[in-house]
């Protein structure tokens, strides 16, 4: 006996040249996708999003209660630390600028704006967006990889491995 065919809930209309956002050309985004196929964002997403919201307010609030945050002593502008250094966001670009003030304080942060601003414009092909590691984005994955590599490795220089007088030391050395 032969299985019986199952009925299509929503079967493909070959007449479908439309979506409910506009009318485009092609099929719609939507087609042959039914409502088992699909998850409301209200309330599956809100209520997974407030609970997400929720969990990472109960840690913050855990790790404040549990460790001590002391502010440091009150400015001296008669003495001030050696090396002063800049907060960890910025400590990468204040490593730059400790080899050359200007490619490092101008050159480079222009180029990098510079940059982020060109890339809509730069990289628009579609495909290969939105999977992790795509083989069709490799040029982007690489670039971007390097950048974020090259920053932590400023940061961590300038943050752990200058001293005073803005000297290179090993932490465990005295």
């Amino acid at each position: 006996m032969q299985a019986a065919k199952k009925e299509e809930i929503f079967p493909k209309d070959p007449n479908k040249t439309y979506s409910l956002m506009a009318i485009v050309d092609g099929d719609s985004f939507q087609v042959e996708k039914g409502p088992e196929d699909t998850v409301q964002s209200w309330p599956h997403l809100m209520v997974r999003e407030l609970g997400l919201f929720l969990l990472v307010l109960a840690v913050i609030l855990g790790v404040s209660l549990l460790f001590n945050a002391p502010l440091e002593e009150a400015a001296n502008p008669q003495h001030s630390t050696n090396p002063a250094k800049a907060p960890w966001y910025f400590v990468g670009i204040q490593e730059l600028v400790s080899y050359s003030a200007l490619l490092g304080g101008i050159v480079t942060p222009a180029l990098i704006v510079v940059s982020l601003l060109l890339l809509p414009y730069l990289d628009r092909n579609p495909k290969g967006t939105g999977v992790w590691f795509s083989r069709d984005r490799r040029v982007a994955t690489i670039l971007f990889t390097i950048f974020v590599v090259a920053m932590v490795i400023l940061i961590l220089i300038g943050q752990f491995l200058r001293g005073p007088n803005w000297h290179l030391y090993l932490p465990w050395s005295n």
